[in-house]
């Protein structure tokens, strides 16, 4: 419902509301009339209804005596009547007073006590004070016809009045002193004039209270329709949000469900494919007409793996990176890793799945190739590290002979020959030196992966110590200043530890400053791991050269005081990975560098 449709829709119900209470309150107005109407007549026919029994009693005594006076004289109407007037034994003289000039004088002397006028009246009377006026007269004449009662609100002296008169039958008693008139005839009337004036004060007080009642109704309602509409207005306002943000997200599916690389499906429980993706399609081969309703079945290279892959998604409610071997439209086989869930209904029952397809067969045979190739380079390493072991044990008898001539040679013919026989033969010397090195090295390196011992708790502490001893004479050589901190327990093979540490710190000791050589050992422990770093003051490193340093054969000097075989490192990357841990360098040129390797705390040998 737009904003349009509620203002119209809230104009109308506040409409039906006005009417609804103004009817009420038109409809209660009207019952208070009623009621005050009814009130007022019960009240009038009261007080007639009591004229009529006094009268009545009168009536049945043949009327009463009561001293005459001036108030009260002889009734010059029942000079007929035997013993109209009367004297007690004590002088006192009394007359008769029929009913209708009782009557009369108790409305002449109490009409103020209640504020009540009652009136005897006829179209014939005897009296003329009680002629009829205009209503009694019409009301007298309709008596003839047989009414019985007639009432009328009116205004008497521009006071308002109830006026009742009902129709004076005469009677049997009647004929003691109307012997003029039959028994039944209608002798005239007698009516009574109720005052309305505290009937229509209590009817306004009650009106009132009922346009207060019913405004302070009418006024609730409205705020409960304001309120109601406002809320009605958030709620649609929340609804049409809602429905946006479903469009949005409906279209964000849809684009994803058509543009993703990956295949994209939603099927029912019974295995039929309700929504395919373009790249679903693609990857099989199929249109959307050959599959869309159809049975994906199609799709397996083993049926019974589609019923396996049902069941592992309801079991958990999904599956990730679930690999399956699919089949192309081409019967090409296919494989995917597949992740999907369960699509439930409003009863939270299972009634299909929805997922994404990927086609890995590029991944797989990438995986098999680089598995291919790690067994040709495993044994290809294997091969290379028997013939280095091969080759270096097997030159090392022949270089110890050629050095042992050629320091024979040197020591016999030096300064017997020439100043160039002398330098070639000290050139010789240093080359079967280094050669000699090279070979301890090289099988140093063979034996990292074949000769190793079992991992064993080993103090780092002892072995620092033992390293710094095997390295006592180019320290002070160099005249470097050792510190270290307090070193951990760790599991490693002790010698290969002597070994790397050695190497690392022999290195920074030759590559540290001249006159203020400096190296730090330190260890700290991260989290299942320790981390161990040997730092210098030396030359430093450029960061190009960080990763190439490990390799086998690399040197970054071949000539002046800091050559080598290229080696070492490459020896301690290589027992570090045999621990299971990770080695690098941070450095800086001129600054100096800080060699880093780690140790796990417990090791599976």
């Amino acid at each position: 419902m737009s904003g349009r449709e509620l203002r119209f829709f809230s104009y109308i119900l506040m409409s039906m509301w006005t009417v609804t209470v103004f009817g009420m309150l038109l409809w209660s107005i009207s019952r208070v009339h009623e009621t005050t109407g009814q009130l007022a007549e019960q009240v009038a026919r009261a007080h007639f209804d009591k004229d009529q029994a006094f009268r009545l009693w009168a009536t049945s005594h043949g009327g009463v005596y009561v001293p005459k006076d001036e108030r009260t004289p002889s009734n010059p109407h029942l000079q007929h009547v035997p013993e109209r007037d009367i004297q007690t034994p004590s002088g006192r003289e009394l007359t008769l007073v029929n009913p209708a000039y009782m009557l009369r004088q108790f409305h002449e002397d109490f009409a103020e006590l209640y504020g009540i006028q009652g009136h005897i009246t006829s179209l014939k009377p005897l009296r003329p004070e009680n002629r009829p006026d205009r209503w009694e007269e019409k009301a007298l004449k309709s008596f003839e016809t047989g009414t019985q009662q007639v009432s009328e609100y009116t205004e008497m002296d521009g006071k308002p009045y109830i006026r009742i008169i009902k129709p004076m039958v005469a009677t049997k008693d009647c004929l003691k002193c109307h012997d003029n008139c039959r028994e039944g005839e209608v002798r005239g009337g007698v009516g009574l004039a109720l005052p309305m004036k505290d009937f229509l004060e209590a009817q306004q007080k009650d009106i009132k209270t009922l346009i207060v009642s019913h405004s302070s109704i009418f006024v609730t309602g409205l705020l409960g329709i304001g309120l109601g509409m406002r809320r009605l207005s958030q709620r649609e306002h929340e609804r049409d949000q809602a429905q946006a943000e479903l469009r949005i997200s409906e279209e964000k599916y849809r684009t994803l469900f058509d543009d993703s690389r990956d295949g994209v499906f939603i099927s029912s429980r019974q295995g039929e494919l309700i929504e395919a993706n373009k790249s679903l399609l693609d990857m099989f081969g199929y249109t959307a007409e050959e599959v869309i309703g159809k049975n994906s079945l199609q799709f397996y290279s083993d049926p019974g793996e589609r019923e396996k892959l049902r069941e592992a998604i309801e079991r958990t409610g999904s599956v990730k990176g679930y690999e399956v071997s699919f089949r192309k439209k081409n019967s090409t086989p296919i494989d995917c890793v597949l992740t999907a869930n369960v699509r439930l209904n409003a009863d939270g029952a299972v009634v299909g799945y929805q997922g994404i397809v990927r086609d890995i067969s590029d991944r797989k045979r990438a995986e098999e190739t680089l598995k291919r190739q790690a067994r040709e380079l495993e044994r290809s390493n294997a091969d290379l590290e028997q013939f280095a072991f091969i080759a270096s044990h097997d030159l090392r008898e022949p270089l110890r002979n050629v050095a042992g001539c050629m320091q024979l040679l040197d020591k016999k013919c030096k300064g017997s020959l020439d100043k160039d026989a002398d330098q070639l033969i000290r050139y010789a010397v240093e080359s079967v030196g280094k050669m000699k090195s090279l070979v301890q090295d090289l099988l140093a390196y063979s034996r990292v992966n074949t000769q190793g011992q079992s991992f064993r708790a080993v103090d780092m502490q002892e072995i620092l110590d033992l390293s710094v001893e095997n390295l006592r004479s180019l320290i002070v050589q160099k005249g470097t200043k050792m510190t270290y901190d307090q070193m951990p327990m760790v599991m490693g093979d002790p010698t290969q530890l002597v070994q790397l540490l050695q190497n690392l710190l022999g290195n920074a000791v030759k590559f540290s400053a001249d006159e203020s050589s400096a190296v730090h050992v330190s260890a700290r422990r991260d989290g299942h791991e320790w981390v161990f770093s040997v730092k210098d003051n030396g030359i430093g490193i450029q960061e190009k050269y960080f990763e190439k340093i490990f390799e086998i054969f690399q040197q970054l000097s071949r000539k002046g005081p800091f050559q080598g075989t290229g080696i070492g490192l490459a020896i301690v990357k290589k027992i570090v990975e045999r621990h299971r841990g990770r080695v690098w360098v941070e450095s800086e040129v001129g600054v100096g560098s800080t060699f880093y390797f780690t140790i796990p705390d417990s090791i599976e040998t």
